[in-house]
């Protein structure tokens, strides 16, 4: 009987072995399953993107007249803030399209740029804006109020 008993209990093991196995097995699967889908979780590498695809973080914007992403810094017209005593955004941008008929402001003081028309070829403008350039110089006006201006 001892012999039964024995047999009996060799195959418990082996089946407790077995079924050990299996339950592992499985939950390997699971957790390569669960750590791909928290990855896909993740944001982009780069930081987050803005309506147009344009990277944020990198100091990427939408420009209507290139129609594509742009740092507006670069290629562009620089201009500074006049009044410094109640914002902390110290300049301007602005960007001409090959032809000089369209000029595109990127001003803090709007959520997306603002493009302007050429009126003369030293003026351009829109309902709320005006780009002037006197003395080889330009000046952003809105309401008769000068915003910022290009270093002479």
């Amino acid at each position: 009987m001892n012999a039964y008993f024995i047999k009996r209990d060799k195959m418990k093991y082996i089946a407790l072995i077995f079924v050990s196995f299996m339950l592992f097995s499985c939950q390997g699967s699971a957790r390569k399953e669960a750590s791909n889908d928290s990855s896909s979780s993740l944001p982009p590498i780069g930081g987050a993107k803005d309506k147009y695809g344009c990277l944020i973080a990198a100091g990427y914007t939408w420009s209507k007249i290139k129609d594509e992403c742009i740092r507006p810094w670069e290629g562009t017209i620089t201009m500074n803030i006049t009044d410094t005593s109640t914002n902390f955004e110290t300049a301007a941008f602005v960007l001409m399209d090959l032809t000089k008929q369209k000029a595109e402001l990127f001003i803090q003081e709007e959520d997306d740029s603002v493009l302007l028309d050429s009126v003369t070829p030293h003026l351009y403008a829109n309902e709320h804006y005006k780009l002037i350039e006197e003395n080889h110089c330009w000046s952003l006006i809105h309401q008769e109020e000068t915003l910022y201006e290009e270093k002479k």
